[in-house]
């Protein structure tokens, strides 16, 4: 018996764990020198191995039928996917086929994410990213989607001068450009909460509801926007531009207009009103604005230019407010990062 001991001492300091390494020097790399180098154009945010083994991880999960284990993973809300409230207590053949689980189980782990995008598994039915060093899945394509009732939300945000168009309503661009431009003129220290709360900013740290012009000199953006300016198409994108008569088109319970610069660049813009906000909701949102709210809708709105990357959608709050001289603006309010997100406040702080 002693001998025994002696002997699976030996082994386990000359062979450690034979499932990583073989000896001190052997290690088992799944990833290539390619995957290395491409690790090295995104400034080694990741180790490609690293990335494999979370693949790996989401694999085994799945396996199992791990739903609780396959959400831990999740940090917040999916950008993309089941809410976690609407899992709670669900088994996985209620959330995900034996078709979707087949087919996912047959894909390989990734060593390389897809560009700026993140890490993909199974063509897209499962995306994650290292953020804040951690790994992190963050969309789940192909679930089971949750059947949200929609109560009194009308189709499109409906005035007395009829629909409003989806252009008006003013988003952070993608490079928050925008946003960064009116946080310098105001001097707005906090870009995360002025980013997602631009309600609580305006009639306070940003008094005037005037365009500004910003640092590159060839636009004039606002974060209100005019009504009458928004009605006769003069506000595109948070710019003011040259009043261009719009073709509105409802397509099922999406409001939709369509802006070409020329026969080969078009950009199409569309909206869907999720949620009615009360006034009362509208008005806490906007704390300093001396405006009165008529009207408050939560709204998934969105932009799509061409090419791979796809529509790019928002889901805020806006408000249509009345000033004393009857002006009119609509103001965003509140920004969410996801649709789940959007949702959950809603059901919490709203309804």
């Amino acid at each position: 018996m002693k001998h025994f001991f002696t002997l699976l001492v030996i082994h386990f300091i000359f062979f450690g764990n034979s499932a990583t390494s073989f000896g001190n020097n052997q290690h088992v790399e799944n990833c290539s020198n390619k995957d290395r180098e491409y690790a090295k154009f995104w400034d080694n945010y990741y180790d490609p191995e690293d990335a494999y083994n979370f693949g790996r991880k989401i694999k085994r999960l799945i396996k199992e039928k791990n739903l609780e284990g396959l959400f831990a993973l999740v940090e917040g809300e999916l950008t993309s996917g089941p809410r976690k409230q609407f899992v709670k207590g669900k088994n996985f053949s209620d959330i995900f086929s034996d078709d979707w689980r087949k087919d996912f189980l047959t894909s390989d782990s990734p060593c390389s994410p897809v560009g700026w995008r993140g890490f993909m598994l199974a063509s897209g039915s499962i995306w994650f990213n290292r953020k804040d060093d951690k790994w992190n899945v963050f969309s789940i394509n192909g679930a089971r989607t949750e059947d949200i009732p929609k109560l009194n939300v009308p189709v499109g945000w409906k005035t007395p001068d009829g629909l409003i168009p989806p252009q008006c309503f003013v988003r952070e661009w993608m490079s928050s450009d925008n946003f960064e431009e009116f946080e310098t003129k105001y001097s707005i220290k906090n870009h995360a909460e002025f980013s997602e709360n631009p309600g609580k900013y305006i009639g306070g740290k940003i008094p005037k509801l005037l365009p500004i012009v910003p640092s590159w000199g060839e636009d004039r953006l606002v974060l209100a926007t005019p009504y009458d300016l928004c009605l006769n198409g003069s506000v595109r994108g948070g710019s003011v531009v040259e009043p261009k008569k719009l073709n509105i088109t409802v397509d099922k319970n999406s409001i939709e207009t369509k802006y070409c610069t020329s026969e080969t660049s078009c950009t199409e813009y569309a909206y869907s009103v999720l949620a009615n906000v009360p006034q009362k909701k509208c008005q806490e949102l906007a704390p300093h604005f001396k405006g009165k709210c008529q009207q408050s809708y939560l709204i998934a709105v969105g932009d799509y230019s061409g090419g791979s990357m796809g529509w790019d959608y928002g889901y805020n709050i806006y408000g249509l407010f009345l000033l004393k001289d009857k002006q009119r603006f609509i103001l965003p309010l509140k920004n969410f990062q996801n649709k789940n997100d959007a949702i959950n406040y809603i059901e919490q702080s709203v309804r």
